[in-house]
């Protein structure tokens, strides 16, 4: 494996890794913030547009961005490696929220999904929250069909951004029949109890998915996801 890129700030170490160099059509790069994956693409057609790690069809967000109807405007803390942008359709808005200023440059230089999405794709520094909170005051509601928060999977996780007060915040910028997904998957902390209860806070229906691919799927990571709805059917 040979490391492309690494920069370190505030926020902690980034890099960027390429694998499998010696195995023509299976080269992949993989963005590793300290010892966590936040995301990996193939580098060759067809398997460069796959959404891989957290983000296989059968994960909660896959499931919740397969059914969503379009054109859809989604949301998405947490950037990463920019998989996401995999699920965008023509007539689709994606706006991805990141708070260290060192994800972006990475994800359009050593990534192509923000770029090969036939979405129109924006994204947005900043905390989050603060950015919410103000797109709110100034513009009105954001009517995202479906908000994906993936920030929660390293070892410190933005508490903030899971509080009732912030749950309220992202309710205001759903559409109606919206779909709010919580990506949970941590090897240090347990959040489901935490999101559930913010359910019960808020009112919203809430299900648990839990996804574990096949071993010979290795692109694809085990997941859980918790996707919460004023939708209940």
């Amino acid at each position: 494996r040979t490391v492309l890129t690494a920069t370190r700030n505030f926020y902690g170490t980034l890099k960027v890794r390429h694998y499998y160099r010696e195995k023509p059509g299976w080269e992949f790069n993989l963005l590793a913030h300290g010892g966590t994956s936040h995301g990996m693409q193939f580098t060759q057609p067809p398997k460069i547009d796959w959404a891989t790690s957290y983000y296989s069809a059968t994960s909660g967000v896959g499931r919740v961005l397969d059914l969503l109807p379009g054109p859809r405007r989604l949301g998405f803390v947490g950037l990463g490696a920019g998989t996401l942008a995999a699920y965008g359709r023509p007539g689709d808005v994606l706006r991805f929220y990141d708070i260290n200023p060192a994800v972006e440059p990475i994800a359009r230089k050593h990534f192509s999904y923000l770029a090969r999405s036939p979405a129109e794709v924006h994204v947005v520094l900043g905390d989050a929250r603060l950015v919410l909170e103000d797109e709110l005051a100034r513009q009105g509601s954001q009517k995202f069909t479906a908000l994906v928060l993936d920030a929660f999977s390293s070892d410190a996780i933005p508490v903030h951004l899971l509080t009732r007060e912030a749950m309220e915040l992202y309710l205001a910028h759903l559409a109606e029949g919206g779909v709010i997904a919580v990506h949970i998957s941590n090897r240090h902390l347990k959040l489901a109890p935490v999101v559930e209860g913010l359910a019960r806070a808020c009112k919203l229906e809430s299900a648990v998915i839990l996804d574990d691919p096949p071993d010979e799927d290795w692109w694809y990571y085990p997941t859980t996801w918790v996707l919460l709805t004023r939708n209940s059917a």
